[in-house]
């Protein structure tokens, strides 16, 4: 459970433990932390730390890399990936017989597991996937100091 859902639980009148209304209560809230940033396909997506950075990789096949938008929140952690894929086929009469490519617009919030410097992003598009290494920031080794009061 994220730390938000527990924060919303713990201001609501909760139901007592082990309760029917409980467990609803609780699926209820987890499911509005998943769901999409908007309406749209949701690509398969991979986050990793490696010693030096934190790595996103999306598999956005088709994707034009200039449809895509990243957007580093560095207060909340938070990266946003959001694009379109368009349908290279659109307009023309076809009959399927197995339809399971998702096109149309896409978007990803993506809670990242440790403080950034989002200065230092990089993105590349390689092979169906954008892979976005954001290195980490570095840990505040400024020391406490007494500050005198005249």
């Amino acid at each position: 459970m994220c730390p938000d859902s527990l924060s919303m639980l713990k201001q609501r009148d909760a139901p007592p433990p082990g309760s029917r209304r409980r467990l609803a209560s609780i699926f209820v809230t987890q499911r509005a932390s998943m769901r999409p940033v908007n309406p749209g396909f949701q690509p398969p997506t991979d986050v990793y730390e490696t010693e030096n950075e934190v790595v996103v990789r999306l598999e956005i096949a088709g994707v034009d890399p200039d449809q895509i938008e990243l957007v580093i929140a560095d207060q909340s952690r938070t990266l946003t990936v959001s694009g379109i894929r368009t349908d290279p086929a659109a307009g023309q009469r076809r009959k399927y017989y197995n339809m399971e490519i998702e096109c149309g617009n896409f978007a990803r919030r993506i809670r990242l597991p440790v403080p950034v410097n989002d200065s230092e992003a990089k993105a590349r598009y390689e092979e169906g996937f954008l892979v976005i290494s954001v290195s980490k920031a570095r840990p505040d080794t400024s020391t406490p100091r007494n500050v005198p009061v005249e």
